[in-house]
């Protein structure tokens, strides 16, 4: 496999931001995990770089290293190749060509890697069962290795079994183009948005209720938390992309909440602190605003210049459906009293 790393071209889009991209082509070969990783070590690109994949597969272990890598670093994957489409040099902005391409067999389990995934309706991504051909004994334990690696990978990237069972439909000697309908229902495409995911946690006598959700905008985490001592707060984690002043800066800062129908400014009494990649922000709530929180459709953070500014940054309400809300309710209903 080969990579192709593209920074801005121009000092007005370096000042912009963005227009930073990584084509990877060709078949998937043993060992291209580590270089990979080599590459990424030599050309240094910043996270949420898009990968553009242009492949009909290969190696297994190596798409899925390469798969990890891609997640690891913050990127985001494309069916394609994304490529200049000017070599003049007088212009501010370079003019950009994304071509369709193909991401088939293994080449898919690299593509999975993308914590946002994006899908060229002109391009194709084909599934089949991953396989030795003419097995021998040996083989066939192998085979039963690496299926079970496969799994694992699926689940470790957040993508339902069926994915895997819609692999094992189409024979090895086959293929199986997928329609852009079938992949939104694996969940294969993202677009600029994941699904919230729902989980509960306990630490030191904190239980808390985290939705979590990747955007275009950036990863965040919203959070009910309860304890014996403290009763009820909120908290999140923004990802600051470079944000860090105005988060940690910024007037107003406010709990949204059934989209944008509530709103519960918090400013005095929300601590702020960079926290790795992230900004954290924390409130005391009374019992009163947790329960509006525990019993919402949805609840986010917005952090403003101003109550006029019309543009915040933070994390758009989430949605609390699969699996939210009963968690919500669940961890209000422990406190005594309520």
């Amino acid at each position: 496999m080969q990579f192709e790393y593209t920074e801005p071209q121009t000092e007005m889009e370096a000042a912009f931001g963005g227009f930073f991209s990584i084509n990877l082509f060709g078949p998937v070969e043993q060992g291209d995990d580590v270089r990979f990783e080599r590459f990424l070590e030599r050309s240094s690109p910043p996270p949420r770089t898009n990968v553009y994949i242009n492949s009909i597969g290969g190696h297994v272990e190596a798409a899925m290293g390469i798969g990890r890598l891609i997640r690891g670093m913050w990127f985001s994957t494309s069916v394609g190749s994304y490529v200049l489409a000017s070599e003049r040099n007088d212009e501010w902005i370079i003019p950009r060509k994304l071509n369709p391409g193909k991401c088939f067999s293994a080449a898919t389990l690299a593509f999975l890697g993308g914590r946002l995934r994006y899908f060229n309706a002109n391009s194709k991504f084909g599934v089949h069962q991953f396989s030795f051909r003419n097995p021998s004994p040996e083989d066939i334990g192998k085979s039963q290795r690496l299926s079970a690696s496969i799994a694992r990978y699926i689940e470790e990237m957040g993508i339902p079994a069926a994915f895997l069972e819609q692999s094992a439909l189409t024979p090895g000697h086959d293929l199986s183009i997928l329609s852009e309908e079938k992949m939104r229902e694996l969940k294969v495409i993202t677009d600029g948005e994941t699904a919230v995911t729902w989980g509960v946690e306990a630490h030191e006598g904190v239980m808390w209720v985290r939705g979590e959700r990747d955007a275009l905008f950036g990863h965040g985490k919203v959070m009910l938390c309860y304890s014996k001592a403290d009763r009820f707060a909120f908290a999140a984690m923004v990802e600051a992309m470079g944000r860090q002043s105005e988060l940690l800066n910024f007037g107003l800062v406010e709990i949204v909440i059934n989209g944008e129908d509530t709103r519960i400014d918090i400013t005095d009494r929300c601590m702020r602190a960079p926290h790795g990649i992230y900004i954290m922000f924390m409130a005391k709530l009374s019992d009163e605003e947790a329960k509006i929180i525990a019993y919402s459709a949805s609840f986010g953070v917005h952090v403003r210049a101003s109550l006029d500014a019309g543009i915040f940054l933070g994390i758009a309400a989430v949605s609390t459906e699969n699996g939210g809300s009963e968690k919500l309710k669940s961890l209000y209903g422990l406190a005594p009293g309520t």
